[in-house]
């Protein structure tokens, strides 16, 4: 997992990050991260599964963390319409928000306590809460691929295989509809195949946003 800085560095342009928050992550002050999170289902895997785009599950093991750095959030940091700017002003700090960090426009937990304090009000309640990782996280052999179809395991199996990664994989039923588009398919299955076959090419722009 990488952050944008690290990608751009990398040699990959903007034509590479999703167009409809790459630009609020950096002007909230998140630009530096890549993201994940703790949950199982978000609401935008599910409604790309069902416009048919196809989506798999990267399953990444707590170990993988030891002597990183990382922030947890509870807030959507693309789509929050609350920041310290706003008419009704910014979410206020606390053990179980966060607080403001840098030039973050948003609170978050960096100190262990306050993780903690976070994880136990809004982890047990559903709330989808953001893993921010500082510049790059390293995926060990412990991590595991869920897919949601026959079809999309085969084709996790095959790329597995040809970059010899060891992860695991489990064939998974969808979190909802899962309306799985042959055209989205075909799209991807070129793109992975590129980049197998070209280890210095740097994509062409495929986003599930403009799909």
């Amino acid at each position: 997992m990488k952050s944008k800085p690290v990608l751009l560095n990398d040699g990959f342009n903007n034509s590479h990050f999703r167009s409809k928050s790459k630009r609020s992550d950096v002007a909230r002050g998140f630009g530096d991260y890549a993201f994940l999170t703790l949950s199982k289902h978000p609401r935008i895997v599910m409604a790309k599964l069902k416009g048919g785009f196809p989506h798999v599950a990267i399953n990444v093991p707590v170990g993988a963390f030891n002597g990183h750095a990382f922030d947890l959030c509870r807030y959507n940091v693309a789509m929050a319409r609350r920041t310290p700017s706003s008419p009704t002003g910014g979410f206020l700090e606390s053990e179980t928000n966060g607080r403001y960090y840098e030039d973050k426009s948003l609170p978050i937990a960096r100190e262990d306590a306050d993780k903690s304090a976070l994880l136990k009000r809004h982890y047990p309640l559903g709330t989808m809460i953001e893993v921010l990782v500082v510049d790059e996280l390293q995926l060990p052999e412990q991590t595991t691929v869920s897919c949601y179809s026959e079809d999309d395991f085969k084709i996790v199996k095959n790329i597995l295989e040809k970059l010899n990664v060891l992860w695991s994989i489990r064939l998974v039923s969808p979190p909802g509809e899962y309306n799985r588009k042959l055209k989205y398919v075909n799209e991807i299955q070129l793109f992975i195949e590129k980049a197998i076959d070209d280890p210095i090419w740097r994509g062409n722009g495929l986003e599930y946003d403009k799909v």
